[in-house]
């Protein structure tokens, strides 16, 4: 019993994980940017990315916790292993991405902002803003690529079948 509440959270972590990805990258920030001004859009995004993160720092601590659970009870061999290595390395995502990430690139944008509105021209400034938002689009790409392999890990790992 213990082990399929466990297999359960585990799964069910994967499922928000992924999915959380899926909706805001191919559906929640497409039809943002089309249907608001971009102010209206950078002050949704601004408040949807704290909880975004958040919610997949949750998952990946629940994962890693119920994967590392799972190893208690089997023993930690490389069925375990790699899923638990995986939750930790997208929780370290998440976080940085959720704290000092995201507050650079506000930072940067409200510079840009201020300085835009007084008709200064900052193309270096422009240039590290757009660079970290290139980087938050990776490393969430990372997350997706990490969180597939835990969905394809889930299908041969003895223990969840």
């Amino acid at each position: 019993m213990t082990e399929r509440i466990l297999i359960f959270f585990n799964l069910l972590a994967m499922a928000i994980l992924v999915g959380k990805i899926v909706f805001l990258s191919f559906v929640t920030a497409p039809v943002l940017a089309r249907t608001l001004d971009a102010n209206a859009f950078s002050q949704v995004v601004r408040s949807l990315f704290p909880p975004y993160y958040a919610l997949g720092m949750i998952s990946a601590t629940v994962g890693w916790s119920t994967s590392l659970a799972l190893g208690l009870l089997y023993g930690f061999e490389s069925f375990v292993l790699i899923p638990a290595t995986l939750w930790l390395g997208i929780l370290a995502i998440e976080q940085y991405c959720r704290t000092p990430l995201i507050a650079r690139i506000n930072e940067l944008s409200d510079q840009l902002k201020a300085k835009q509105a007084k008709g200064i021209s900052t193309p270096l400034l422009q240039q590290e803003r757009d660079g970290l938002h290139q980087r938050s689009v990776q490393l969430n790409s990372v997350v997706l690529l990490m969180g597939l392999c835990l969905i394809g890990f889930s299908g041969i790992a003895p223990t969840l079948q």
